[in-house]
C-alpha cells in the first residue's frame, strides 16, 4: 500500500517544508486491546525500534524490571532505555505486530520503527520524489 510523506514545521536548509515518511498506528496494550493513535516515523537508520516512555502505563507496559540497554545515535553520548514489547496495528492496512522496542526518555523521540523485525515483516520502498512510499509485506 502506498503512502504520502507528512509535512513536518521543520524546514530544511533550502527553506522548504521537511516531509517524512510516517504511519499512522494504533496502539494495543498487553491484552491487544486498543489504546490510542499514534505517528510513527519509519527509520531505515535506526537498528530497533524506539518508543518514548510516555506510552508505556497506557500500553500496560511495566519497565521496572525490564532490560536496560545504552543506545548511541539519538542524543550526545549514550542514553539508557529499557527494552520490552510494542504491540500495534498499522491503522490503514490493518496489519498487527508485537516487535521488541526500547522505551527511551527523549524529548527528540516519538516512535520510530527501525529495522529490527518491522522491516523484516515488511519490504519498505521509499519515494521521496513523489513524496510517497509504499509498504507490502515481506515474503520471507
Amino acid at each position: 500500500m502506498k503512502f504520502k510523506y507528512t509535512s513536518t514545521l521543520a524546514t530544511d536548509t533550502r527553506g522548504k517544508m521537511i516531509k517524512r515518511p510516517m504511519l499512522e498506528l494504533e496502539l494495543l496494550n498487553q491484552k491487544g486491546e486498543f489504546v490510542m493513535n499514534a505517528l510513527a516515523l519509519i527509520d531505515s537508520g535506526a537498528d530497533t525500534t524506539l518508543v518514548n516512555v510516555q506510552y508505556a502505563s497506557p500500553l500496560g507496559v511495566g519497565l521496572g524490571n525490564t532490560p536496560k540497554v545504552d543506545i548511541i545515535g539519538v542524543a550526545n553520548g549514550k542514553v539508557s532505555t529499557c527494552t520490552a514489547v510494542f504491540r500495534f496495528r498499522i491503522k490503514e492496512t490493518g496489519d498487527e505486530l508485537e516487535i521488541p522496542a526500547n522505551y527511551i526518555d527523549s524529548s527528540n523521540v516519538n516512535i520510530l520503527l527501525g529495522e529490527e523485525v518491522f522491516f523484516d515483516k515488511f519490504k519498505i520502498k521509499f519515494e521521496k520524489d513523489h513524496d510517497t512510499f509504499e509498504i507490502s509485506k515481506s515474503k520471507k
